[in-house]
């Protein structure tokens, strides 16, 4: 087995949640006396939280959350959070991970251990899959929150216009609990150049490489990847058309191959809103007088190209809205603004309007530098794009309806990668930023993050046994030490099979499948026939079970 260590830190006061189905989360109070959980300013109660001081609702809204996600998962050893209240940086209002990653580790009785070799996986998701802790008396998640921000401490998600810490917290728990790849974006290295559980379901559509086949240099590229990076798992496959609606706003180079997705915008402040059918047309970089030519900040000297066209401008020397007023005095159809050499490496910028430059009413967008680089690189007409609000299209899906990731330009450290596309709508909690509009749900049909956690490994085990529900034989098992038939005590040990079945479960099932009592009779003695013969139980267990059963009031 392998460990690797992402963080360690005290632990200080242990507070437990208790378990509502699946699984135990352990809040582990890691501040020190009089802040964060032990601040001692009063509180009124306030949504269901019944705190008196205000580090009492942080840690009962804490652990409002934790048994959110211990009703939702099932493992059978306890997870462990160590939290914080501390100043973040501006804007940030968590943040949580895993403080160890295994790969290649064992695992006990019928649990699988791990799906991948030489693949990480975070500490809760190890043990769950292991059946086992992997690093006894350490914490499987780190979390720390922001004690800038006033959040709203309820519980019945009624914030207002406040943050909402439950909605914050569920959505960083869900980081420690493997909603995380362990890559560096930047550079696309591996985390000691092992690939994770989480790069293995994320796939770059523009060459249909999953990031633990690509180079590190392949990764760095797929990272800025707007909306042509996908989750490729079935379990968020299947969940999509339950939560994402149709209509994506988009822009969306059509052809030549090589350049065709959707591309990372900004929007404009002026002009026509992305709207339905949009713009569809071949893209014509714009040319003007200069001093630079390809600006657009004088009339447009290629006005006849342009027409009906959506024209290509570069960034600088004026107004976002002169460009466009240009190009639309030249009959253009859409405007694309790219990034000039200033703002190489910036995201696409959000355009403000400019009163003095005259209406605009074509749609103007823009793209990084990069891409517009691209396009202007192909031949005269080589590139048509759309610019739409695309009803065929699922937001925050790709045209397959795969959900995509969040990959903008520049890498967006804690961000790019680890999250669900910002496109997505309806809102979802694994978005980069935390939208007013959400629920305390984490699943379909209001929201995909356990979809996700599926999909990494996070079966549904309601019995525990380490078999997953779908493949048990019996997802809710009888383990009494003994057979109990109808109330009676057989007396026989209660054996545990490879199927997930018990000796119980087999019994239990030829009831429920019996059309009457003589029918469940006559099912139990051809059940302990085959078990005698084959070595499970004796002659005598077998006639104890079937006298048991001749006198139950089964069915």
């Amino acid at each position: 087995m392998q460990k690797y260590i992402l963080i360690v830190t005290l632990l200080v006061l242990v507070c437990a949640s208790s378990a509502f189905a699946g699984a135990t989360v352990v809040v582990v109070n890691n501040d020190g006396p009089g802040e964060g959980f032990n601040d001692p300013t009063p509180a009124a109660p306030v949504g269901g939280n019944s705190g008196t001081t205000l580090g009492q609702q942080r840690l009962i809204a804490f652990k409002f959350a934790a048994d959110t996600w211990g009703a939702t998962l099932d493992t059978n050893q306890t997870i462990s959070v160590q939290a914080a209240f501390n100043p973040l940086a501006p804007n940030v209002l968590g943040s949580a991970g895993a403080t160890f990653v295994f790969s290649d580790f064992g695992s006990v009785g019928l649990y699988p251990g791990p799906e991948f070799p030489v693949t990480w996986y975070g500490s809760a998701l190890a043990d769950k899959r292991a059946g086992a802790e992997l690093n006894p008396g350490f914490a499987d998640i780190n979390a720390q929150f922001s004690s800038n921000f006033d959040f709203y401490l309820g519980l019945d998600n009624n914030h207002g216009t406040k943050n909402d810490l439950v909605t914050v917290l569920l959505h960083e728990l869900a980081h420690g609990l493997n909603f995380q790849n362990f890559v560096n974006e930047a550079t696309g290295a591996n985390l000691a150049g092992q690939t994770d559980i989480y790069a293995r379901h994320t796939l770059d559509t523009t060459n249909g490489l999953f990031w633990n086949e690509m180079t590190d240099a392949q990764r760095a590229a797929s990272a800025i990847r707007f909306g042509r990076v996908v989750w490729e798992g079935a379990s968020v496959s299947a969940g999509v058309p339950q939560v994402l609606s149709f209509g994506s706003a988009e822009v969306r180079v059509l052809t030549p191959a090589v350049l065709a997705g959707s591309y990372q915008f900004g929007t404009a402040a002026f002009g026509a809103p992305i709207s339905s059918p949009g713009v569809t047309a071949t893209l014509v970089a714009a040319q003007d007088t200069g001093p630079v030519t390809t600006d657009g900040c004088t009339p447009l000297t290629n006005a006849a190209a342009i027409a009906g066209k959506i024209a290509l401008i570069e960034r600088g020397a004026c107004t976002f809205q002169v460009k466009a007023r240009n190009a639309q005095n030249a009959g253009a159809a859409a405007v694309i603004i790219y990034n000039n050499a200033a703002n190489v490496n910036s995201a696409p910028p959000g355009m403000a309007a400019d009163a003095t430059a005259g209406p605009v009413t074509i749609t103007t967008v823009s793209v990084t530098r990069a891409d517009g680089l691209a396009i202007v690189a192909q031949p005269l007409g080589g590139v048509s794009a759309k610019i739409a609000s695309d009803l065929s299209i699922r937001a925050g899906a790709d045209t397959l309806g795969r959900a995509r990731l969040y990959m903008p330009f520049p890498v967006v450290s804690g961000s790019s990668g680890s999250h669900y596309d910002s496109a997505a709508f309806r809102n979802l909690l694994m978005e980069p930023a935390i939208n007013p509009d959400l629920t305390h749900s984490v699943k379909a049909p209001e929201d995909l993050t356990l979809e996700l956690l599926r999909d990494v490994g996070w079966f549904a085990d309601a019995d525990l046994d380490g078999k997953a529900d779908d493949v048990d034989c019996y997802a809710t098992s009888d383990f009494r030490p003994t057979v109990i038939i109808d109330g009676r005590d057989t007396g026989i040990a209660n054996v545990r099979f490879n199927t997930g079945c018990t000796l119980a479960d087999l019994f239990v099932k030829v009831g429920l499948d019996a059309k009457n009592h003589g029918d469940f009779v006559s099912g139990v003695a051809h059940l302990t026939d085959e078990l005698k013969d084959s070595g499970i139980l004796s002659n005598t267990d077998k006639g104890v079970i079937q006298s048991r059963a001749a006198r139950a009031n089964i069915p």
